[in-house]
């Protein structure tokens, strides 16, 4: 009689291999329908009276021997797929204050059963089920809240910084105060008004000379503060160029990673939080954009790819489009503080050479008048007293003309106005206690460019004596006439002066888009000041409602993707109690074991 061999193979710790002395199966015996012939032993019934089991195949075609540790196989099976539910529940409790974590999930399901042997169904054998196995283990993620997350996240970095920049201009600006310009401007003018009725007084004139460089001290200070916020911005632009850049850099070596595990069929769940969490910071920066193909990430900022597999397209702070985050919150700031300075700016060059109509000081009288002929003299005096010299002449734009009864009367009209360039034009109209007057503020700038907000200065003349500041009023001089003046020391021009803060000035055509194309100083600046509050509120409201949307979606995600220590607390109480029914399995197997081995037998043996 020839023997049949029957092989057993069979994973974990109960695997056998037998070899039995059975008769082969004669050659003319019919295949069991699904078994392998070198796996089958005919006939069955001889196999049963030598006490041997027929090999039936095994999951994925190995054989399995139905042999009398099975039971164990199963409880054993059942043992490591509670267990590795119990590590994975562990790995969530211990995680679950970790950022950027997400929550895992064993999957478990049946192992493949195997064929049981039936005595009367040789063509059709049942099933027997073979335990339970680890499918998987999943991280709990849902991407289109991902992706709405990241995208309100960019606003919120965005307006964040812009907030804070204008927070900043606030500060700077510092009004309304007792301390701010505009407190400043109102002491400038208080001054000159009161050089008018005492334009003798070294007092008053001392007075003028420093608050006007206070004025010129608080601009200067002010744009020197706008100038260094501006360089703190592009500090932080570039430093936040510098960590968008590591992030790419460290996304592109994940991807390497992950790819690479996922070649040998492993989900690696704690890298891939790793690099989500990653990419949740880069949107509070830029307006990134990610999608997965092939188990990497394509990224794209400002709609230009920046990374792809491992290939890092890095950022360059001086050539940077970004739509979103706060690098563009950055770029946006710095376009904030070049505006206010540039109308700080327009504000400067305005009070010292800004064009505006000034009505100038006294009650002029007529006291003298003539017919139609082309020329006529008239004799005209001030109202206070004050006398012109013989011979002057004033300016046809003093002089209104009027027809009564068909005669030409020529009048100066009561309250006199000229047109000057700021309060530079109209102190050059004047006399000083030295003689004609000259700019009261100029620009320090050693190019010689205009008038700024950090360059204006009182002019060094009137700052080493103040007898340089021109306080009585005279005219342009007309063809071969001596000037039109007052006494040296009448004050008009100090009066006139003192008007400047009720004259409209036309901002146009000083190079800055300003908040105001005709008006006071004190309109302008208010307007300024007013602008930089409806922005403030703006982003103040901007980030408090991004504040609320984030929140929402970080809330709405952590309900998919975190940690619930009392879910996790019941979970585990759940697979202890599964794992202890196997480990009860294991012992019961174990004693049907023991009676077998030990129970039963030769008797006297």
């Amino acid at each position: 009689m020839s023997e049949c061999t029957v092989r057993l193979t069979v994973c974990g710790p109960t695997a056998l291999m037998r070899r039995a002395a059975l008769p082969a199966r004669p050659p003319t015996a019919p295949a069991r329908q699904g078994v392998p012939s070198e796996h089958r032993c005919r006939p069955r019934a001889e196999c049963r009276r030598a006490g041997r089991g027929c090999s039936i195949p095994g999951r994925e075609g190995e054989s399995l021997l139905l042999w009398t540790f099975f039971g164990l196989e199963t409880a054993v099976r059942g043992l490591r797929g509670q267990q590795a539910a119990i590590n994975t529940t562990s790995h969530n409790i211990d995680n679950a204050n970790t950022p950027g974590y997400t929550r895992q999930r064993v999957d478990l399901a049946a192992s493949t059963p195997i064929e049981m042997p039936s005595l009367y169904k040789t063509a059709t054998p049942g099933q027997i089920g073979t335990g339970v196995q680890v499918e998987q283990i999943t991280r709990l993620r849902d991407q289109f809240l991902d992706d709405q997350y990241r995208h309100q996240n960019q606003y919120l970095g965005e307006w964040n910084v812009r907030q804070d920049a204008l927070d900043k201009i606030s500060a700077i600006l510092n009004e309304p105060s007792d301390s701010g310009l505009a407190t400043v401007m109102q002491n400038f003018w208080n001054a000159w008004g009161k050089l008018g009725p005492n334009s003798d007084d070294l007092a008053a004139r001392m007075q003028v000379k420093q608050t006007g460089i206070a004025v010129a001290q608080t601009l200067n200070q002010t744009a020197k503060q706008l100038s260094d916020l501006d360089a703190d911005i592009q500090r932080s632009l570039q430093a936040k160029v510098t960590e968008v850049n590591s992030y790419l850099n460290q996304i592109a070596a994940l991807n390497n990673q992950i790819a690479e595990i996922r070649q040998v069929g492993d989900q690696p769940n704690d890298l891939l939080d790793q690099r989500d969490h990653l990419v949740d910071q880069l949107s509070q920066l830029a307006d990134v954009q990610a999608t997965e193909s092939g188990g990497t990430y394509t990224l794209t900022i400002g709609g230009q790819t920046v990374l792809q597999n491992s290939t890092v397209t890095a950022l360059d702070p001086n050539n940077l489009t970004v739509g979103g985050g706060e690098l563009k919150g950055l770029l946006e700031a710095r376009q904030d503080v070049a505006s206010y300075r540039a109308q700080l700016d327009a504000f400067a060059n305005g009070l010292a050479n800004g064009k505006m109509t000034i009505k100038l000081p006294g009650d002029w009288t007529l006291v003298g008048s003539g017919g139609a002929a082309p020329t006529f003299p008239v004799d005209v005096t001030l109202a206070d007293g004050r006398q012109f010299k013989q011979g002057d002449q004033v300016p046809a734009d003093l002089i209104t003309t009027t027809l009564a009864d068909g005669t030409q009367v020529a009048t100066i009209p009561k309250g006199a106005t000229v047109t000057v360039n700021g309060l530079n034009g109209l102190h050059r109209l004047g006399y000083s206690l030295n003689g004609p007057g000259g700019d009261f503020f100029v620009s320090t700038d050693p190019n010689g460019g205009p008038i700024t907000a950090a360059t204006i200065a009182v002019a060094p003349n009137i700052v080493s004596d103040v007898g340089n500041i021109a306080s009585a009023l005279t005219t342009a001089p007309q063809s071969g006439t001596d000037p039109l003046t007052g006494l040296a020391g009448d004050g008009a021009l100090a009066i006139a002066v003192n008007n400047i803060k009720d004259a409209k000035i036309d901002y146009t055509g000083l190079g800055v888009a300003t908040p105001l194309t005709n008006g006071t100083l004190d309109d302008y600046f208010q307007a300024v000041i007013g602008g930089l509050g409806v922005q403030s509120q703006e982003a103040e409201r901007q980030v408090a409602n991004q504040e609320v949307l984030v929140q929402q979606l970080d809330g709405k995600r952590q309900s998919v993707s975190g940690v619930s220590i009392d879910e996790e607390m019941a979970n585990m109480i759940r697979f202890q109690q599964a794992y202890g029914a196997s480990a009860r399995m294991v012992t019961a197997i174990d004693q049907m074991l023991d009676k077998l081995i030990n129970g039963t037998g030769v008797v006297g043996l």
